[in-house]
């Protein structure tokens, strides 16, 4: 089996969304329970997990954050098609935006020292952090500068 990547599982969605009538049916009203049900089962198997942590637990969790990515997947592409993108440009959004976020939020645990950054510096510096992004959130709400 080849190695997964972004572009197989856009393509995929892709055919979903044109030749399954259950899929190309779906917009991010109808889609909202399922991205509940799938977050609890998520946290069911992980807490299954925790407490006995078994292969088969493992492959519990394996399981349904694969289907919690299928919704992040499919309002990704929902978001394309009403954008007037390609598939796969808000995933890619989406994963990019990530990666910022964590690379912003822990700017010590990116930092170019030898030493590990001790928990109650981290813990202060994403308190800080945060709240900057609350602020500057909330400025854009009303009109500020972005």
């Amino acid at each position: 089996m080849d190695e997964p990547t972004t572009k197989h599982v856009v393509a995929a969605m892709a055919t979903l969304r044109r030749r399954c009538p259950w899929s190309s049916r779906q917009d991010h009203r109808s889609l909202e329970r399922y991205a509940r049900e799938e977050t609890e089962e998520l946290i069911e198997a992980l807490e299954d997990y925790t407490a006995a942590p078994t292969e088969d637990t493992r492959a519990a969790v394996v399981d349904e954050l694969g289907d919690v990515f299928y919704q992040v997947l499919f309002h990704s592409a929902l978001l394309d098609e009403s954008g007037g993108h390609d598939y796969g440009h808000s995933l890619a959004a989406v994963i990019d935006g990530l990666e910022d976020k964590l690379i912003r939020r822990h700017p010590l645990a990116f930092d170019d020292g030898d030493e590990p950054a001790s928990l109650e510096d981290v813990e202060r510096e994403y308190r800080r952090i945060k709240a900057e992004e609350k602020e500057r959130t909330a400025a854009r709400g009303k009109g500020g500068d972005r």
